[in-house]
C-alpha cells in the first residue's frame, strides 16, 4: 500500500472517529485493535487490512465504504 493511500485511509478513519465522538482509546476497545497498532495505523506508519477497516467501521457503526477513498481514475 502506498504512503498516499495509507494517509488517506488514516485521515478518513480519524475523521470518522472524531465525528462519532469516540476517543482514541474507545475506538481501540470497540474495534479490538491494540492501542499501539491503532496508533501506527492512524499515523500512517502501518498498512490497514480489510479486517482492520471492517472492525473500525463496525465500531463506528458506519459502512466500510465510508472509510474508502473515492476512485480518482477514469477506466472508461
Amino acid at each position: 500500500m502506498g504512503t498516499e493511500l495509507r494517509q488517506m485511509l488514516a485521515s478518513a478513519v480519524n475523521g470518522a472517529r472524531i465525528h462519532a465522538g469516540l476517543s482514541f482509546s474507545r475506538l481501540s476497545d470497540l474495534s479490538s485493535i491494540a492501542p499501539d497498532a491503532l496508533a501506527e495505523l492512524l499515523e500512517g506508519q502501518a498498512d490497514f487490512t480489510v479486517v482492520d477497516l471492517a472492525a473500525i467501521a463496525a465500531a463506528l457503526d458506519i459502512p466500510i465504504t465510508r472509510l474508502l477513498p473515492a476512485s480518482t481514475t477514469d477506466d472508461g
